[in-house]
């Protein structure tokens, strides 16, 4: 450190007294003359001014843990302590005085009342700065489809994966897994479309992700392929007067659970 080096300038005064000549006569002579003094003094410290330089804080959801986030300044001493002066903190996280982290567990119901907005404040002991910010806190991000079936020969075959919580402005979407023959993936649009015109009927499983780039969500997904559905009965027994009559038709191919019969232009007797 370097040091600047005043000189002061100082009259020093010396008396001579002169004795003789007569009795009770003395003669008195000043001689003034200048000195200079040397005084050494540090310079004075400056500081520039605080701020603080934390402009966003990462966004929440529902139940994370281990959220961190940790705010900075500029300026000062360089010794800060950290404090919130208004607003509310999503629940469960905390403010640490000493190293400007805000940190913990969010709670599992935090984004109903999201956003927190609130005001945090640095002291150096001499400044004092403060900042108005926000955390966003989301749902819980899931994948919430179920793939509809599809048919051997089927046109026009169309699926949209879709989610809720997170931020849906952010989503990107992945997928693993072979799709039946001919279908495609839109990762842009979270689509599988085409014509089954040449697919075999089989389950295909098929793995899913998405992700707002804090939360990730991933689904394994059946799609499956039916064959044509066809009525294998091709023809049915004569009937007789008298006697109680019945018959099973059969069908093959589609999804036999949702099977749902109809029957038109038989006789008024029979159903």
């Amino acid at each position: 450190m370097r040091y600047k080096t005043l000189l002061l300038p100082v009259l020093v005064a010396v008396l001579v007294v002169v004795c003789g000549c007569e009795p009770g006569f003395f003669a008195a002579v000043y001689y003034l003359y200048s000195a200079h003094s040397t005084e050494t003094k540090p310079p004075r410290k400056t500081h520039s001014p605080l701020q603080i330089t934390t402009t966003s804080l990462p966004d929440g959801y529902d139940g994370q843990t281990n959220y961190s986030a940790t705010l900075t300044a500029t300026g000062g001493t360089g010794t800060y302590s950290w404090s919130t002066v208004s607003g509310d903190l999503p629940p469960n996280l905390a403010l640490d005085s000493s190293t400007g982290v805000i940190s913990g567990d969010i709670a599992s119901n935090a984004s109903a009342s999201s956003p927190y907005n609130f005001t945090v404040k640095v002291t150096d002991g001499r400044q004092t700065a403060q900042a108005d910010l926000s955390i966003t806190v989301y749902e819980k991000l899931q994948i919430t489809t179920s793939l509809p079936e599809g048919y051997e020969g089927q046109t026009g075959y169309s699926a949209t994966l879709t989610a809720t919580g997170g931020n849906s402005a952010n989503y990107v979407w992945s997928m693993s897994g072979t799709l039946p023959a001919n279908l495609s993936w839109d990762a842009t649009t979270a689509t599988i479309s085409g014509d089954m015109t040449t697919a075999t009927a089989g389950d295909y499983q098929l793995n899913f992700e998405v992700t707002d780039g804090i939360q990730t969500a991933t689904a394994t997904l059946t799609l499956t392929v039916h064959a044509p559905l066809q009525i294998t009965t091709t023809s049915l027994p004569d009937a007789y007067e008298g006697i109680s009559y019945s018959h099973t038709v059969q069908a093959t191919g589609g999804n036999p659970s949702n099977y749902n019969w109809s029957i038109s232009g038989q006789p008024s007797w029979l159903s």
